[in-house]
């Protein structure tokens, strides 16, 4: 039984796969695919509805029992009850305050956070011993960092970070696309001839 339904779900995958692909490509079955997009999006939606209020059950359960952690259990609940409300009265500097002085507030600090991190694993690197990765690494890492001081001027270190933003730090970025790009045209590619492995199991 398991095995069919397996054949079965690789075999609709496949058919919506080749559907979509095939209307998004060629404007042939535009209907159909648009119809199928329409669903897969309602479905992601729904998805994330769902996880949304699993979330929320979990943290109000912590705060009823008062567990550890139930403090910040409370500011999560808060937190999205206050941006929920706002958004529904329609509060715009309300929301753009709450954006400019939380939102970016905490991207700061997780990025500063991270800085440390990767500091810190450098030193623990070079302490092990000192080979081409480490190497390699601990100078990426360094280059990163000149590449972010806010230097002022035009003068040679000013040229020098303009450089490695626009050279290294692009490459870098469009490295990194390339690789999504490729990892998901490997999957599409892998479900539409059947060879993923959750149609095998």
């Amino acid at each position: 039984m398991g095995r069919i339904l397996g054949i079965l779900s690789a075999a609709l995958s496949i058919g919506v796969g080749l559907i979509v692909l095939i209307g998004l490509s060629t404007g042939a079955l535009t209907d159909v695919s648009n119809a199928l997009l329409q669903i897969a999006v309602t479905t992601a939606g729904f998805t994330v509805l769902i996880g949304v209020i699993n979330l929320l059950l979990i943290h109000g359960r912590r705060i009823v029992a008062r567990s550890s952690g139930a403090l910040y259990s409370l500011a999560l609940v808060l937190s999205f009850v206050l941006v929920i409300v706002l958004y529904v009265l329609g509060a715009e500097d309300a929301r753009r305050a709450l954006l400019q002085h939380v939102q970016v507030s905490i991207e700061s600090a997780l990025g500063a956070l991270l800085l440390f991190a990767l500091v810190y694993g450098a030193y623990r690197l070079m302490r092990r011993g000192v080979t081409r990765g480490t190497l390699l690494f601990t100078v990426v890492l360094l280059v990163l960092l000149v590449g972010a001081i806010p230097l002022a001027g035009t003068g040679l270190l000013g040229d020098l970070r303009a450089w490695l933003l626009s050279t290294l730090a692009s490459a870098g970025a469009r490295g990194l696309l390339i690789g999504i790009g490729l990892a998901a045209l490997v999957a599409g590619m892998r479900a539409l001839i059947g060879q993923e492995r959750s149609f095998r199991e």
